[in-house]
């Protein structure tokens, strides 16, 4: 049996909706109120991931670090410097946020492997010419 009355529907308004609230910083509970979502509906289809719902949440969190940090940084490159410590330690923390979750943009690219994770290309061998090849052979069987 259903239970009576309407089923919310999760369509690309209703997406709209969580990715507002969850960009202003509500978690799922104040989030399943801004959208006028029954909470244990939202935390169902959050658990569930139902059409990829907790991947976007995870997303726009990210998201919202990431514009945080960078409001931070420009804020800082706009103070005149008073304390310094404190400036010091936003300026940590926003400069990691950025570097992690903003890899595209802000990341120190230091890889060590292929573009986006993907093996680093063999290096081509070139062939020995055969008047060396017979001299590492013939050295080969001098040594055994």
């Amino acid at each position: 049996m259903s239970k009576p009355g309407p089923k919310p529907l999760l369509n690309k308004d209703m997406f709209a909706k969580i990715k507002q609230s969850i960009l202003d910083g509500n978690d799922l509970r104040q989030t399943a109120k801004v959208c006028e979502i029954n909470e244990g509906t939202l935390y169902v289809w959050h658990s569930d991931n139902y059409l990829n719902i907790s991947d976007k949440v995870a997303n726009w969190k990210h998201e919202r670090m990431l514009r945080l940090a960078e409001k931070n940084l420009e804020g800082i490159m706009c103070l005149g410097i008073s304390d310094k410590d404190t400036i010091k330690t936003v300026q940590d923390t926003s400069k990691f946020v950025a570097e992690t979750l903003g890899k595209a943009s802000y990341a120190k690219r230091n890889e060590h492997g292929g573009i986006d994770g993907k093996d680093l290309p063999t290096p081509l061998l070139t062939n020995i010419c055969p008047k060396e090849k017979d001299t590492m052979e013939k050295e080969s069987t001098e040594e055994e």
